[in-house]
This record gives structure tokens, C-alpha cells and sequence, in this order.
């Protein structure tokens, strides 16, 4: 069974992919085209943000502890500016924008709680 701890590790190491994904692949767009095409292909970023979701999701499910509002409101405002960013595009927005801040609010949701609980806990998750 994996453990609570591999999962907030994973889902901040996917936030984190989000956000290298959406600055710096265009970043090196600017120097090699191939990485553009490579940052506008629409199934990574529903997988992304597919799986994101469902880390955090069955860390809330998994772990009473983190069914508190400290995790609870960056984690779900983070997960629903990631769906959003999905269909930014479709009303005339660029996803960037809440795309980032989703990311931002989940890593660092999962970070802390990773954070506490070593601090608290010796590392050792419910």
C-alpha cells in the first residue's frame, strides 16, 4: 500500500511538472520549435491535471488528518484553477495564469503537510 507520505511527495512533484511545463518548455520553445509543439499537446495537460487532482483528493480520502481546512482550501482552489485552466482557452483566456497559481496553492498544500507531519510526526504519516 503506498503511503500517505509518497503521495503528497508525488503530488508536489507533479505541481511542480506543472509549473516547469507551462514556463519552461516555452522557455526553450524560443530555442528549439520541437519543445512549442512538445508544450501545446492538450492530452499532457489533462493528464497533469488529472492526476494532480486525484493525488490530493485521495490524500483527503486516505488521511483523516488532512481534512482540515489548511490543506483542504489551497488544495481545492489549486485543483479547481487547474480545471479551470483547462478550459481557459475556450472562453478566450490563456491557461497560464490559473494554471500556476493551481499548482503553486497544491505543491505547497502537500509541502506543508509534508513538513508538519516530519517535523511532528518523525516522517511517519497516518
Amino acid at each position: 500500500m503506498i503511503s500517505t507520505t509518497s503521495i503528497d511527495r508525488g503530488a508536489a512533484a507533479l505541481s511542480a511538472a506543472c509549473i516547469v511545463h507551462c514556463v519552461g518548455l516555452p522557455m526553450l520553445a524560443l530555442g528549439l520549435p520541437v519543445f512549442g509543439v512538445i508544450s501545446e499537446i492538450e492530452a499532457v495537460h489533462w493528464i497533469f491535471a488529472l492526476l494532480t487532482i486525484l493525488a490530493s483528493g485521495s490524500i483527503v480520502w486516505r488521511a483523516p488528518n488532512a481534512r482540515v481546512a489548511s490543506f483542504i482550501l489551497p488544495a481545492g482552489i489549486g485543483s479547481s484553477l487547474i480545471v479551470a485552466g483547462l478550459f481557459a482557452e475556450l472562453v478566450g483566456l490563456t491557461e497560464v495564469v490559473p494554471t500556476l497559481l493551481g499548482a503553486f496553492l497544491i505543491a505547497g498544500a502537500h509541502l506543508k503537510r509534508i513538513k508538519y507531519h516530519h517535523t511532528t510526526n518523525q516522517g511517519r504519516f497516518n
